[in-house]
């Protein structure tokens, strides 16, 4: 058994040896790794999804923007490129986010998300 130690960004730092971890091939094309469809923090996002989201956005009549700092590059400038376009945006999120301390012309709603999201469901479902 290894060790786990807290790194001051939140992330563990694991004392043990994985050279000997066996990393799955995808099932479809035998080549590469098995990941979900997800975008894993300091990955790039594949270009076929950020061309269809800034389409989105482009048609968009609005944005709502949930639990998020916008402190990554893509999320940040898809709000900032709206924000151009006069698309309204509201971000729902506890503390600060970088289209707040850009100065953006956004909403910005100062509070959990989770609860929040919870109680439109409910209202929206009556």
């Amino acid at each position: 058994r290894g060790r786990a130690t807290l790194r001051p960004d939140g992330d563990a730092a694991l004392e043990r040896d994985f050279s000997d971890f066996n990393v799955p091939a995808c099932p479809h094309c035998k080549v590469g790794i098995l990941k979900p469809a997800v975008v894993f923090f300091g990955d790039s996002v594949p270009e076929p999804r950020k061309q269809e989201v800034q389409g989105l956005v482009s048609a968009a009549s609005g944005i709502l923007v949930a639990g998020s700092s916008l402190w990554t590059p893509l999320p940040f400038r898809l709000i900032d490129a709206a924000v151009k376009a006069s698309v309204p945006v509201a971000i729902l999120n506890v503390g600060p986010t970088r289209a707040c301390s850009r100065e953006l012309p956004v909403l910005k709603i100062e509070e959990q998300c989770g609860a929040v999201l919870e109680q439109t469901a409910s209202l929206l479902s009556e």
